[in-house]
This record gives C-alpha cells, sequence and structure tokens, in this order.
C-alpha cells in the first residue's frame, strides 16, 4: 500500500512538473511573439499605409480614332488644370494636424496552414524546421492599442469593437478620419525562431483592400526585419 501511494505521489509530481513546464513555455512564446510583433509593426505599417486622400488623379486617356475616322484626343489643359488643383489639395491634406485613424482588429487569433510551405520555401537556402505543434490552434491575444507606433504622428488607433460589424462599418460618417481597417494573423516562426511569416489585410471600404503575407527574419544585431512582402488577395 505505501509503494502504491509513493508511487502516485511520484507520478503526481511529474505530472505537475510537466505541466507546469508546458504552460512556461506557452507563456514564453506567446511573449516572444507579441514582443516581435510589435518591434516590427512600424515597418509593416509603413509598408501598408497609404492615404487615399493623396493618390493623384488617374492620367487621361489615350487618343483613339472613333468609327468616323476621327481622331479623339483628351484636353491636355483640362488634364493640367486637374493636376493643379490636386497638388493644392495635397499640400492641404499634408500640413493639416488632424488625426488619422486606423481601425485595427482588436484581437490576433489565426494563423495559416499554408504559411509552413511558404515560409520553407521563401527562406530555402537556410534550410530551416518548421515545428508542426505551432501550426495547432494558438489562444488569441488581443491586441495592445499602446504599444503600436507609426512613424506618422499624426496616425491614431481604434479597436474594430467600437464600430459597426460588416459593411455598415463603412456606411457610417463618423467625426474623425478613418483611413482603413487592419488586422493581422499570428506570426508563424521556424524552430530557431530567427525566421517567420504573418499575414495581414489592409482595407480601405467595401471591396477595396489587399492582403499581404509578410516575411521576416533577425539580423545578426538582434533586430527583427521585413525580408518581403507578398501581395495575397485583392478585392
Amino acid at each position: 500500500m505505501k509503494k502504491f501511494l509513493f508511487t502516485t505521489f511520484i507520478f503526481s509530481v511529474v505530472i505537475l512538473a510537466f505541466c507546469s513546464c508546458n504552460q512556461k513555455e506557452n507563456i514564453y512564446e506567446e511573449e516572444f511573439e507579441q514582443a516581435v510583433f510589435y518591434e516590427l509593426f512600424p515597418a509593416i505599417l509603413d509598408s501598408l499605409h497609404y492615404d487615399k486622400r493623396l493618390m493623384p488623379p488617374a492620367p487621361p486617356p489615350s487618343s483613339f480614332v472613333n468609327s468616323n475616322g476621327i481622331r479623339i484626343e483628351y484636353d491636355s489643359i483640362n488634364y493640367k488644370q486637374v493636376m493643379e488643383n490636386w497638388k493644392i489639395h495635397k499640400q492641404k491634406i499634408l500640413k493639416d494636424t488632424a488625426s488619422v485613424y486606423l481601425i485595427v482588429s482588436d484581437s490576433i487569433e489565426n494563423i495559416e496552414r499554408n504559411d509552413l510551405y511558404k515560409l520553407k520555401n521563401h527562406f530555402d537556402k537556410q534550410n530551416i524546421t518548421i515545428e508542426t505543434n505551432d501550426l495547432k490552434l494558438k489562444e488569441g491575444y488581443r491586441v495592445d492599442l499602446k504599444k503600436l507606433k507609426a512613424k506618422d504622428k499624426k496616425i491614431k488607433f481604434k479597436y474594430r469593437s467600437e464600430f459597426p460589424k460588416g459593411r455598415d462599418f463603412w456606411k457610417n460618417n463618423y467625426n474623425i478620419y478613418i483611413a482603413a481597417s487592419i488586422s493581422f494573423d499570428h506570426i508563424l516562426f521556424d524552430k530557431t525562431k530567427n525566421f517567420g511569416v504573418l499575414n495581414a489585410g489592409y482595407t480601405l471600404g467595401i471591396l477595396s483592400g489587399n492582403g499581404v503575407r509578410i516575411f521576416i527574419k533577425k539580423e545578426a544585431n538582434g533586430k527583427w526585419v521585413i525580408d518581403d512582402i507578398v501581395g495575397t488577395w485583392v478585392s
């Protein structure tokens, strides 16, 4: 009986120690991923964000010959005036100190299985290894807006949950200028935690946006950088 109790006790201690180690490892993984995400965020945002108000007018159409054989030319004088008006408009926006808001998905929850193959192929020369356990459903974490930094000091952030759901979000008028809505997936790392990949979406309106796959790596100095960005979808 005593031997049985002693064996049970030892077994329980081993199980508790194993669970404790797994819990600590999971906490480390979460903290590591978040640290990398917040470090890279300014560079990621800089590559995704553009103010659609600053986009120049479309170039004039080429001349063409109509069905009557008459060549139709675009009014170049009119286009020059359009461009001059746009330049004035652009300068006003650049000088404007009003905040530009980006709406951020509250949490980071998803991870794409296809990223495993994309990550291995992108860094094929490094012969990286990826733990398949990393593809299992991870717990999501809430994005801390206070940790999101932007190179453009006019940019501010708000949670997506503060606004109407679905398309109604874009159908409302707000007392702030909303440039876009952005979302991110979990970062998938290789076994050495020196290479990774994540997906991001940048939406300007209904059926107006794009998605990208972002490959990242750690430099010799310990800093994380973007290695490449590849488009994944357009709407």
